[in-house]
């Protein structure tokens, strides 16, 4: 395991503190080694996890709490059509920086969300592709970095404003229910707010938005 890219593989309880109930049915999109769905079966919080993983490392892992991993590309329409042939319907379903991955987030979105029974949620989080951090590497240092985590993943294939991501779940005819906007100075782990940032902040807080958080639900 010493070879996955830490940034991945932990518990997000930024994502989890919005499942609420027990017992619950609970579909893990991009679940890499298990971590959420072995902590949400540990506090008797999901019954039943299923997830989906393009890495065959992390899969394997999380198979060992999961009822049933998925493995394979989201990019592929034939892989997503095997995900969606399941008959059980989900209480929840997490895309926990997964979308920005993906070739048609947009159509991914609205085949899983078949999945999601009718008082379901899904839970989203994407980077701001509008931080602070933006301005600093493209204008400033006249580059676009291609970083193994963080805002610029050399993996993402689409990027996300505050407004695309709503619109993104506003096409998928789902609707918006909470909007958490996590705060980060700088796209490093543990950056501080000094003394610009936290003006920044105060001015416009999309600038130190690091992460959109969305819980949405189907529009009613």
């Amino acid at each position: 395991m010493s070879n996955l890219n830490t940034s991945y593989i932990g518990l997000r309880d930024d994502l989890v503190k919005y499942i609420e109930g027990s017992h619950l049915k609970i579909l893990d999109v991009g679940c890499a080694t298990g971590t959420n769905g072995k902590y949400l079966l540990d506090q008797k919080i999901a019954a039943m996890v299923v997830g989906v993983e393009y890495n065959d490392l992390m899969a394997k892992d999380a198979s060992k709490y999961y009822d049933e991993v998925f493995v394979g590309d989201l990019n592929s329409d034939e892989f997503v059509e095997r995900i969606t042939k399941q008959k059980v319907k989900f209480d929840y379903i997490l895309f926990g920086d997964v979308l920005e991955h993906l070739i048609n987030p947009l159509d991914v979105l609205k085949k899983l969300k078949t999945l999601l029974n009718s008082d379901g949620k899904v839970i989203i989080s994407v980077p701001n592709i509008a931080h602070l951090e933006l301005f600093i590497q493209v204008f400033v240092k006249g580059t676009w970095p291609k970083n193994k985590r963080g805002i610029f993943d050399s993996t993402h294939l689409r990027w996300f404003t505050k407004y695309d991501i709503h619109q993104l779940v506003k096409d998928a005819n789902l609707n918006v229910i909470q909007y958490e906007p996590k705060l980060r100075a700088r796209d490093a782990i543990g950056s501080k707010f000094g003394f610009w940032t936290k003006i920044l902040r105060w001015v416009k807080k999309d600038w130190v938005t690091f992460q959109h958080i969305l819980v949405c639900g189907h529009v009613k």
